[in-house]
């Protein structure tokens, strides 16, 4: 076989290689990039949603420093039941995101149901 032959299937075999882990990761980037308000709305207001169930919740109702000491706590395990079989562990880190970013005492502090 000719050399030239053998390296350009070395660098084809390199580029593909190259293409397919450029694939997974921006599939995986993709697949733990949440909608961090479709979750809270989805995970979170299923149970606290006035109903009786858990009483209705807002970003806005506590301060940043509430909702990280809650959250690293586990309060809600402790205060009212477990999650876990609900809410992954990347899932509750992106809800407490959101509950950061719309806190009582953040740039952009935002009630239920509110934009």
């Amino acid at each position: 076989m000719p050399e030239f032959i053998h390296n350009y299937r070395i660098v084809y075999k390199t580029i593909c290689l190259t293409g397919l882990t450029v694939i997974c990761l921006f599939s995986s980037i993709s697949l733990q990039s949440f909608d961090k308000k479709s979750l809270f709305m989805s995970k979170c207001c299923s149970c606290h949603n006035g109903s009786g169930e858990a009483k209705t919740i807002s970003p806005s109702m506590n301060a940043v420093k509430q909702w990280k000491r809650f959250f690293k706590k586990n309060k809600h395990k402790r205060k009212y039941k477990d999650i876990s079989a609900v809410v992954s562990e990347a899932e509750s880190d992106a809800i407490l995101s959101y509950l950061i970013e719309h806190a009582a005492d953040s740039q952009k502090p935002q009630a239920f149901g509110l934009r």
